[in-house]
């Protein structure tokens, strides 16, 4: 009988056992679900919707604005007569809103405010030769390469074989015409720290100002040296086998949008796969 006793009580104590090994089990089972889910959502993700594309949004509204300076050819000139933007990124531009299935609405900014303006929404894409640095992408996102330039002298062709090195531009005797904001005043406040410079507000003035002899160089583009050269023969762009310095054109956008980077840099891609770019290419440049 006493044994009996012993075998239900110790039978009593084991079930009593295993039903609070469970229940604790069961808790510390339970007690890591309740916290990761807490933990999920209190994640900064979780706490608001996730902001749309500004690609999503440019599709919706039916049309893209364009930041453009208007003053940088021959990728950007507002005609003064037509009242229009012509040059290789309007068109390039085109093709993008044809691509988007949106109408392109061009505004106008400048080389000082083209970032601020970029960042206070009132275009959705800076272009019209955009040098890519880091400089830039620090603050926005600057797609791939479309084209490779240099910075180079512009300067009179009876002055082609005085000016050949940064050495005989960097004297105090040199006058520098520059536009403001960009990376030609940047180049030339680097480099050429010696030379009489000239802030000259509209970038268009400053090739005529040298061809008539009120300053000696406008450093610039090499794209840009070229074309103003083709236009007036008092004018010779020197060095742009050699330029000073090795860069590319890209297009700006806001940071941080992954969906419309992605779409922009595959674009880019499919305009040079396509030809695109050798069409622009050949209108405007050859």
């Amino acid at each position: 009988m006493a044994k009996n006793w012993k075998k239900v009580l110790l039978a009593g104590v084991v079930s009593l056992s295993l039903v609070a090994t469970g229940f604790a089990a069961n808790e510390v089972l339970r007690t890591p679900d309740v916290s990761a889910k807490s933990a999920s959502s209190q994640a900064p993700g979780q706490l608001k919707k996730q902001a749309e594309s500004q690609l999503d949004e440019i599709i919706e509204r039916g049309y893209i604005r364009v930041g453009m300076t208007g003053d940088y050819k021959p990728f950007t000139y507002l005609n003064p007569e037509t009242k229009q933007y012509e040059g290789y990124d309007v068109d390039a531009m085109k093709e993008l809103g044809k691509d988007l299935g949106v109408d392109v609405q061009f505004v106008n900014t400048t080389w000082s405010t083209m970032m601020k303006d970029l960042q206070d929404d009132k275009f959705d894409i800076a272009v019209g030769g955009v040098t890519r640095n880091t400089a830039r992408q620090k603050t926005a996102y600057v797609s791939q390469g479309y084209i490779s330039f240099g910075k180079a002298p512009l300067i009179r062709a009876e002055d082609k074989d005085k000016y050949l090195t940064i050495e005989d531009i960097n004297k105090p005797s040199v006058r520098i015409g520059v536009n403001p904001g960009g990376t030609n005043e940047v180049f030339v406040r680097e480099h050429l720290k010696n030379a009489n410079v000239t802030v000259v507000p509209n970038n268009l003035d400053i090739p005529h100002l040298v061809a008539d002899g009120t300053y000696d160089v406008m450093i610039t583009d090499t794209i840009e040296a070229i074309t103003y050269a083709k236009a007036d023969s008092r004018l010779y762009a020197a060095l742009t086998d050699k330029p000073f310095t090795n860069s590319e054109k890209g297009y700006m956008i806001p940071r941080g949008d992954f969906e419309y980077a992605s779409y922009l840099e595959m674009w880019i891609d499919e305009m040079k796969l396509q030809g695109k770019f050798d069409e622009i290419h050949k209108k405007w440049l050859e």
